[in-house]
Order: C-alpha cells, then sequence, then structure tokens
C-alpha cells in the first residue's frame, strides 16, 4: 500500500450514468431498497423529460440488482448507464486503484496489460495510449461471464479497461465498462474513451 493521495480522484460523465452507492458507509447509501426506490423515480422523471415510459418497478429491481452486483468488486465508485425507456442498465463502469505491494513493487501498464488481458475470445485489441492523467493502457476485450441462470448459457461480456498511472504517483487507476448488447459497442466505447479523459486526482 502507499500512501498516494487519491482522496479527489473523480470523473465527469452525463447524466444517463447513475452512481451507485458502493458501501454501506456512503452518505447517498442510505439502504438499497430505499436507495433503488428513490433513484427509479429519479429516472422515472428523466424518462418522462425524454418522451419515454418507464416501469418503476421493474427499474427498482434492476438498480438494486446492479448496485447489490458492483458491491460484490468492492470498487471506489461504480455507476449504471440507464437508457430513457429502458428498464434495465445498459452498462456498467467502475473506477478503482491498484496499489503496489510487496508481491507486485511496481503496477506498470505493462503489469496491467498481462494481468487485465482475457482471451476467452480471442486476442484483445491493446493499445497504449495518453491520457491527462498520464500513460494509460486501452484494452477492449469481450470474454466469457458467470452464469446469470442455472440452465442457461454463459452470457459474453463486452469491455472496455483503461490503466492509467497518474504522473507523480505509484498507484494506477482503473476506469472498466462493461456490457452485453452488441448493439452498445460503439456508444460504449465512445463514451469510455470521453469519459477516460476526464479523470482526474
Amino acid at each position: 500500500m502507499t500512501d498516494d493521495d487519491l482522496s479527489n480522484l473523480g470523473l465527469e460523465c452525463s447524466e444517463d450514468w447513475v452512481p451507485f452507492p458502493i458501501t454501506d458507509t456512503d452518505e447517498s447509501a442510505m439502504d438499497l431498497d430505499y436507495w433503488s426506490k428513490y433513484q427509479a423515480r429519479e429516472l422515472a422523471e428523466r424518462y418522462a423529460r425524454d418522451g419515454e415510459k418507464a416501469d418503476i418497478r421493474a427499474l427498482t429491481r434492476d438498480l438494486k440488482r446492479a448496485a447489490t452486483d458492483s458491491r460484490t468488486r468492492t470498487p471506489l465508485a461504480a455507476f449504471g448507464w440507464y437508457v430513457s425507456g429502458h428498464n434495465a442498465v445498459a452498462a456498467i463502469m467502475e473506477l478503482d486503484a491498484i496499489h503496489p505491494d510487496d508481491t507486485v513493487p511496481d503496477v506498470s501498464l505493462s503489469w496491467l496489460t498481462e494481468h487485465m488481458t482475457v482471451r476467452d475470445l480471442g486476442d484483445p485489441d491493446v493499445r497504449e495510449v495518453r491520457l491527462p492523467l498520464g500513460d494509460a493502457v486501452r484494452i477492449r476485450q469481450n470474454f466469457i461471464g458467470e452464469k446469470v441462470r442455472l440452465l442457461g448459457p454463459r452470457p459474453v461480456i463486452r469491455s472496455l479497461f483503461y490503466g492509467v498511472r497518474p504522473k507523480g504517483l505509484r498507484t494506477a487507476i482503473t476506469l472498466t465498462l462493461s456490457w452485453t448488447e452488441p448493439i452498445l459497442d460503439e456508444p460504449a466505447e465512445r463514451m469510455g474513451d470521453d469519459i477516460a479523459g476526464t479523470l482526474t486526482v
């Protein structure tokens, strides 16, 4: 663990991305049942402004499920992309940090590339890029997810990963977007690239 200061870690995204309460100590967390009902009503109002209808009960269930799932990975922050007129999350975005330790003294871009790539469905698209925050690796890949239902198929997870080493820090900041619908590939990648460019620490 390092003493890198991440207290100002943040990003910019549109109101289509709903921030999830990640821990019970989050000021916004309250409890997931209350939060999901409140947030579903907020989404329904946004959908109405866009001329779309919302199923508040379905949104409530989906918000709680998606937030609960993100909590299992304990990221620093997580968001769900909710498209007006749709009652299930379109994509998940998670922000996290990887600190160097005795086993990984240097969280380099090459280390991130090696440990964050999956070859379930072929070679990923790996690029070294430059972000305002520092040198980064961008990985676009698809992989096989966990079964959602006991007798159902395992879903294909589509993912865009950024790992960046901020100037002057030993800690790596990671941003991961994941979705399942192929039709979302282009807009999700475009949004992920734009959001990665807004990362600050």
